[in-house]
């Protein structure tokens, strides 16, 4: 224990070892907010084709705060002489403006935690802190801190001790406390920054996006409509936060996911159950006068750093939030390990410590450009000759999504799963009376996000996984003895869910199945390799003709020309039958009334019709674009390297190429069919649905071909 009693308190993780917790994390974690991470599953319906794969946000969260932590305390020990003081300075002028609005300007603090303390605060105020000077408080944090008022294992494992600089002592023991407050917010905003998530992540998340969309603006007189939009109301727009740094409200943009805008909120609440009861006990205990002091503006400058980085409120604390939301991270160095290990794969151990433990903190007041001091960041470079590491963590993430996360039937459960919820919801929105509903519990899935009735905990510990497959293992009771086509369509999706039955049959699982696919449809227009290369020969001396003469002709002048579109086409058909990648047939096709999804989905519809099929579904695989590599959007949009003491960007051109390479095995569209109870030959229907889908696609593919190439006979 401490000096204030404390216990230190830690866990075991299977990764990481022992975690250990500090006193305001311990607390925090305990409340439903945080909680409830327990059940809530890392990879959503992973489990149901890799079983192995049961991550949970929780131990997911707490691995992401560990490794946090050591790559601040390892990237500022590492850092020049000149980016600690630079850091200091900056960290001291928050402190001055946050102890200002404390001791000076008492009325003027938005943050909404002290409305529980005010009256305790201001008698406090009032006894001990009329006549408070810089000196003073100063004094008070170096008393504090010798008498141990801030000893804790948990933080003392990553506190960096600036007494190794030749400065004065009083600096020593000030920079001690600001690098402690820093240490304290970046582990929270790791800790925290997943606990915004619905069940089942984002396919939920894309469920709740779908009907506060639909249902924002209905006017009728519905009252279970009118408690929806209710709910959403605080996510639906910008997200405001008081904070005493900017001392007014601090948007959190519309341009952020539900989840976060939810997290946002989440923390708030789990902030404002724990520090006013950390702050009254401090104040009222028997403690020296210089540690209450000396906490109190502790746990205002955690609070306030903390909001401030995931706000982004200014480039300072943009910077920092980077360790846990940038391109290379804690967050993405945790769960590529975790779900590599417990998915069952084996790509060989990821050597994350020793890059960690590498890395340093960069001011990019040389190498950045802007001149102006309020935009240069702090960034976190790592030694170039962990140039391999870093491209093969960056591939293991993405192979991870390709290989499980967009597994064919892990994409069809999570459809699933999708339909089932939606429909449940929408079965209760519309439905005035209860009783008439499939299951009205359902409604908790939105109710637990509403601030304003009732005790929101209670609600908030209940929105999980486990009472989300309950409602759904209910709704399928209830279901017995309905038979109409919705009914239908909802059993048998909650069936597949819930009980593994299997309903919906997938035709392209593969690249082998595309490049078959796709050889079909250029076998229908009669397109083979002479006569493409032919085409192409032919394209290449038009476009040499037209350029003919213009020597300095410009890259951008070039591609404006009307032929470079046609041989750009010619090119990629070229490339498709080895590729297998039906986005990029879709590409070449593709005009505003003509797609291929378009294409699949009314041959689908017309077989149905014909009562080939009961029912069918596609998914367009958006996700696979999301390479996980810098987008050069700003500054903090990116990899750095060091090498002595020169800082540049890492260059990803390799391993992008290597990550489209399998970009290319992963399906773009997911076709799934649910045939008629009597057919016997699924493997027959199968082919003989891709043949008509081929058909048809051709057809359009020849269309598009001719207005391309007139007169060419390309396709006789």
């Amino acid at each position: 224990k401490d000096i204030m009693g404390i216990k230190l308190q830690h866990l075991t993780d299977n990764i990481h070892g022992t975690i250990y917790l500090s006193n305001l994390e311990s607390e925090l974690i305990s409340t439903p907010y945080f909680y409830r991470l327990h059940d809530i599953y890392q990879s959503s319906t992973v489990y149901m084709t890799f079983p192995s794969n049961r991550t949970k946000r929780y131990e997911h969260s707490l691995g992401a705060m560990e490794l946090a932590s050591t790559m601040l305390y390892t990237s500022v020990l590492n850092a020049s002489n000149e980016t600690k003081t630079k850091l200091f300075e900056k960290l001291e002028m928050y402190f001055n403006q946050i102890s200002n609005s404390i001791f000076r300007h008492f009325g003027n603090i938005n943050a909404p935690y002290y409305i529980v303390n005010k009256e305790i605060l201001e008698k406090f105020l009032d006894n001990y802190c009329k006549n408070v000077t810089e000196e003073s408080i100063t004094n008070n944090i170096n008393n504090a801190i010798k008498n141990g008022c801030f000893d804790d294992s948990a933080l003392d494992y990553f506190q960096y001790y600036p007494m190794q600089n030749d400065i004065e002592y009083n600096k020593n023991i000030k920079n001690f406390f600001l690098y402690r407050c820093l240490l304290q917010s970046v582990r929270i905003v790791a800790l925290f920054h997943d606990v915004g998530h619905p069940p089942y992540s984002h396919i939920i998340e894309d469920v709740l996006n779908d009907i506060s969309k639909k249902y924002s603006s209905y006017r009728r007189n519905n009252e279970k409509i009118k408690i929806l939009k209710e709910c959403f109301k605080d996510y639906s727009k910008n997200i405001t936060v008081n904070t005493i740094i900017s001392n007014k409200s601090l948007p959190k943009s519309m341009r952020a996911d539900l989840h976060e805008r939810i997290g946002l909120s989440f923390l708030e609440s789990a902030i404002n159950d724990t520090i006013p009861v950390l702050i009254r006990n401090i104040l009222e205990s028997d403690l020296p006068i210089d540690c209450k002091i000396a906490s109190l503006i502790y746990n205002t400058l955690v609070v306030e750093f903390t909001i401030s980085m995931l706000v982004e409120k200014d480039i300072f604390f943009k910077s920092f939030h980077k360790i846990v939301d940038g391109v290379l991270d804690a967050d993405r160095l945790d769960y590529i390990t975790r779900d590599s290990l417990n998915s069952g794969v084996d790509w060989g151990k990821i050597p994350y410590k020793r890059l960690i433990n590498s890395a340093r903190l960069v001011y990019l007041d040389k190498c950045g450009r802007s001149s102006s001091a309020k935009n240069i960041p702090f960034v976190i470079a790592f030694p170039q000759k962990e140039i391999d590491d870093i491209e093969d963590l960056l591939l293991t993430r993405y192979k991870i999504f390709a290989r499980i996360n967009f597994h064919h039937r892990c994409m069809k459960t999570a459809s699933a799963l999708k339909t089932s919820v939606k429909i449940l919801a929408e079965d209760y929105l519309n439905n005035l009376k209860d009783d008439d509903c499939i299951n009205p519990n359902i409604s908790l899935l939105w109710t637990s996000l509403g601030t304003d009735a009732g005790d929101r905990k209670k609600r908030v510990i209940l929105w999980n996984d486990s009472w989300l497959i309950s409602t759904l293992h209910q709704a399928l009771v209830n279901l017995s003895g309905k038979n109409d086509e919705k009914i239908l369509v909802l059993r048998e999706n909650l069936e597949e869910i819930l009980l593994n039955k299997k309903r919906h049959y997938s035709l392209l699982k593969r690249k082998i199945d595309n490049q078959k696919f796709i050889q079909k449809v250029f076998d229908y227009i009669n397109l083979d390799k002479s006569n493409l290369q032919k085409l192409i020969d032919k394209e290449y001396q038009k476009l040499n003709d037209t350029t003919s003469g213009n020597v300095h002709l410009k890259k951008e002048d070039y591609l404006s020309i009307p032929e470079y579109d046609a041989l750009d086409s010619l090119n990629r058909i070229d490339e498709l039958i080895a590729e297998g990648d039906l986005e990029c047939l879709n590409s070449i096709i593709t005009t505003e009334n003509h797609n291929i999804e378009e294409i699949v989905e009314i041959t689908l519809n017309q077989l149905k019709s014909d009562g080939v099929l009961i029912d069918f579904s596609t998914i367009i695989n958006k996700d696979r674009q999301k390479k996980g590599l810098p987008t050069h959007k700003d500054l903090l949009d990116e990899i750095y390297l060091y090498n002595g003491d020169n800082t540049f960007k890492f260059d990803e051109i390799s391993l992008r190429q290597q990550i489209e390479a399998i970009q290319k095995n992963i399906p773009w569209i997911y076709i799934y069919i649910v045939p008629e109870k009597h057919i016997e030959n699924n493997k027959e229907l199968a082919e003989n649905i891709l043949d008509k889908i081929a058909i048809n696609i051709a057809k359009r593919a020849k269309e598009r071909l001719e207005e391309l190439f007139p007169n060419s006979q390309i396709c006789t």
